[in-house]
Order: C-alpha cells, then sequence, then structure tokens
C-alpha cells in the first residue's frame, strides 16, 4: 500500500506540500497540485481518513456496530437495515460480532481509540466495565444507542446512562404470553420449553420468564421434566435439546423453542423421530425470522421487528452526530404470526410409540 512519502517522491515534491494538496491547503500552484493528483492516481494511494479527521477535528464517517451473534439471521437483518440507513448517508459500519463475552469490552475500547462517530449495540452482553466505556463514549460527544429485551438483568446497568442514549425496546415477555396462551387455547397444558439461557440464571431470562408466568396464569404448574436449558443457539442445539426432553417425558403435546434457529433444529428432531408437527406435536416460537416461512411446517413464531430496529438505532445515531435531540426511546410492539406448526391438542399420545 502506497504512503504520502510514496506519493510525495513520485510528484517530486516535499512531504508537507503533497500533505497540503491531499488536504485541500491554499499556497500550491496548480502545477504542483497537478503533480501530486497524477501521483496519487498512479500509485492508487488511499489517505488515512480516521488520522486526517484526528487533525482536522472532523468525522470519522464511521459507525461502530455491536451484534450479539450475525449467523444468526435475527441479528442479521437488523444488521442490514442499519447498515442501509448508514450507506445511505456516506457512513461506513465498523461491525463486531460479539458471542463471545469478553470481546465486548475490547471492541468498546477499540471504538474508543479509532475516535468512531457513533457506536449501537444490539443484544451485546453489559456488565460494569463495558458500561464504563459507553459512559467514555457519551463523555466525549459519541453518542450510543442499543436494542434490548424489557426486563432483561442487565437494563439497570445500561440505566445508569439515562437520557444520554438511546433505547429500543422490546416486550418478549409479553410476546411469550400470547404463545402459550394460544398454545392453551388449542388445548395442550403439558409444554415444554427448549433454551439457550444457563440453568442457574433460567428466570432472569425475559423470554423464561414470560414462558413461567404464562403457565402459571393459565394454572399450569412447572414441570423441570419440560424444561430444557443450556443449549447452543443452533439448529443443532435444538436437535439436542429436542431429543433430550423427548427422552424426559413422552406427555408432552407442545413446545415452547427460545428462537427460531432452535425450533428449526427441534423440528428435524421431529422428523427424525417420526414425529408429525402439528398432528402428533406442535411447536410455537419466538423472532419470526424469514427462515420461519420456509420450515416444513412454517413455524408460529411470536414477531420481533427487526428492520424498525436497525433503523432507528441508524437514524438516532446520525441525528445525534448532527447535533439534533431525537426521542431516546422507541418501543416495538410485537405480535404472533399464525402458521402451520400449531394444531390442537392431539386426541391420543403418540411419542409413547415414536420415542424409545
Amino acid at each position: 500500500m502506497s504512503t504520502l512519502k510514496d506519493v510525495a517522491e513520485h510528484a517530486g515534491v516535499s512531504i508537507s506540500t503533497a500533505s497540503r494538496v491531499i488536504n485541500g491547503k491554499e499556497y500550491v500552484s496548480e502545477e504542483t497540485r497537478q503533480k501530486v493528483a497524477q501521483a496519487i492516481r498512479e500509485l492508487d494511494y488511499q489517505p488515512n481518513l480516521i488520522a486526517q479527521s484526528l487533525v482536522k477535528g472532523r468525522e470519522t464517517r464511521q459507525l461502530g456496530l455491536l451484534v450479539y451473534d450475525i449467523s444468526n439471521s435475527y441479528f442479521a437483518e437488523i444488521t442490514m437495515a442499519f447498515e442501509a440507513i448508514a450507506y445511505q448517508h456516506d457512513y461506513t459500519v465498523i461491525l463486531c460480532n460479539t458471542a463471545e463475552g469478553t470481546r465486548t469490552l475490547k471492541y468498546l475500547d477499540m471504538f474508543i481509540q479509532r475516535q468512531i462517530d457513533g457506536v449501537a449495540l444490539i443484544g451485546s452482553p453489559l456488565g460494569q466495565e463495558e458500561i464504563r466505556r459507553l459512559q467514555i463514549l457519551l463523555q466525549r460527544g459519541v453518542p450510543v444507542v442499543m436494542a434490548r429485551e424489557k426486563g432483561w438483568f442487565a437494563n439497570p446497568l445500561a440505566d445508569i446512562l439515562g437520557n444520554q442514549s438511546g433505547i429500543v425496546e422490546f416486550d418478549t415477555v409479553e410476546g411469550c404470553r400470547m404463545a402459550i396462551d394460544y398454545l392453551v387455547s388449542r388445548g395442550h397444558r403439558r409444554i415444554g420449553g427448549l433454551f439457550t439461557v444457563e440453568r442457574n440464571c433460567l428466570w432472569d431470562d425475559p423470554r423464561a420468564r414470560g414462558f413461567r408466568q404464562a403457565l402459571e396464569d393459565n394454572g399450569i404448574e412447572i414441570d423441570d421434566n419440560l424444561i430444557i436449558s443450556d443449549l447452543k443457539t443452533s439448529q443443532a442445539g435444538g436437535f439436542l435439546g429436542m431429543g433430550q426432553l423427548l427422552q424426559q417425558s413422552r406427555d408432552c403435546t407442545a413446545v415452547f423453542a427460545y428462537n427460531d434457529v432452535i425450533a428449526i433444529g427441534a423440528l428435524a428432531q421431529c422428523r427424525e423421530q417420526g414425529i408429525r408437527v402439528p398432528d402428533d406435536l406442535s411447536i410455537v416460537s419466538m423472532d419470526d425470522t424469514e427462515d420461519s416461512l420456509y420450515t416444513n411446517p412454517p413455524l408460529t413464531s411470536v414477531r420481533i421487528p427487526r428492520r424498525e430496529q436497525g433503523e432507528f438505532m441508524a437514524e438516532y445515531l446520525l441525528a445525534r452526530i448532527r447535533g439534533k435531540t431525537p426521542p431516546s426511546c422507541y418501543s416495538l410492539p410485537v405480535y404472533l404470526a399464525l402458521r402451520q406448526s400449531v394444531g390442537n391438542v392431539p386426541s391420543k399420545n403418540v411419542l409413547t410409540k415414536n420415542v424409545p
């Protein structure tokens, strides 16, 4: 890669003269300006925009985006919407995957060092140290926005930031209530749950808590044999979790899956076991990603708006960068998308003959 020194030597001028041309300074003859411009073209020189912004006090025109798991289509759809808005306004996005918890802190440190123009967080884990980094960014005038589920245990930490940061929020507890109420309305009482959350903090998770509250509100006791936790957030995790559930309980008639990824794996396990969905067993899920439309059968799933999340976060950051004061909180509704993975409770239990 060519440097400023290479450009100066190629044009036959000093480094300071080449720098003045690149930065649009005056006191440079037109002939010299043309020589430097030709050298830039021939060497394919790319100026260091970040370094220029530090000298000039200008924007880097870069936004940092921390996403929990970019391989998950749920997060991918939010990311694409965010990036589309940024692109329309000539901003580039530095995308960071934070599935490993320690990465969040390292990436925030990197954003501080690079003097990024704005930071968005989607599902990234936040502890005391991460909150301190966000406070540093805010103190330096860098806007911060995050997407989160209402009632998440980390919310009080983020609330320390007050109205300084933007929030886009959605109620997954209410979404779970919709899902469980619908299963109960179809006659189901033995309802299993497949969760990616660790067992020791299961009920801190809004989705798990909503699952439990909805069962209790319908007069259904929690049965530990119907609860599978600590699953990996993958189709393989859902496949294995469904297998474990079927081994532990043979009178289960419906299953709530933590998200569509888990549900897709659960459907695969049912096919492996010869269990028909929804004739023998019903499955309901969360997120309602595009993938849920193309499963067999298509998944009944709680829809959490994703495009709206990405667009709000990008537009919030851009407005703050321009010195405007946009609304700091945006609450998104959730609803149940009904498809073919849920049916009435079967007249007789067929799982006992399908599960060894």
